[in-house]
């Protein structure tokens, strides 16, 4: 299927439409996924969040890596994982102290919008994008990190799950 904005889709629990995105010069493939029951319609409100994230992605950028450094600092790092003593402990929790640090630790990893009924209880344009992470060691549930923004600002950042709430 084709969608004028997102281009194609393919439906798998929300449509997903595949785009090439750089993220501070890296281009990287992307998966947008747009939360509509099947053969339900994307709604505008879904295409115009999208598209205002991507007008103001340049900008965007810095202050969503500015609020993952912050929250890797001041809420993540040593939240859990080996004691201070044990050799992994710089593995699981090694110093990023600036967003050029930062990019080298998080992968662009999707962009979900969520249903518009969701939208509707959120500011202006509410849009998550899902980063990968390279701290944490070898912790299989890793989450990575999401940002959630509305009103063309960093609402929120946590983990990837939040994307997936409806709070």
């Amino acid at each position: 299927m084709y969608d004028e904005i997102f281009g194609e889709i393919e439906y798998d629990y929300g449509y997903v439409a595949k785009k090439e995105i750089a993220f501070f010069g890296e281009r990287q493939d992307v998966d947008v996924l747009i939360d509509c029951e099947e053969e339900e319609e994307i709604k505008q409100v879904q295409r115009d969040a999208f598209e205002a994230l991507m007008q103001n992605w340049e900008e965007m950028q810095h202050k969503i890596v500015s609020a993952i450094l912050e929250f890797y600092n001041e809420k993540e790092k040593y939240s859990w994982g080996p004691d201070e003593e044990d050799e992994e402990y710089e593995e699981w929790w090694p110093g990023i102290d600036s967003e050029e640090e930062m990019v080298k630790k998080i992968h662009l990893d999707g962009i979900v919008i969520q249903a518009d009924y969701l939208m509707e209880m959120k500011g202006e344009n509410p849009i998550y994008v899902l980063f990968d992470r390279d701290w944490g060691g070898e912790d299989y549930d890793d989450n990575g990190v999401a940002v959630f923004i509305e009103d063309g600002e960093v609402s929120r950042v946590g983990h990837k799950d939040i994307a997936f709430s409806f709070a």
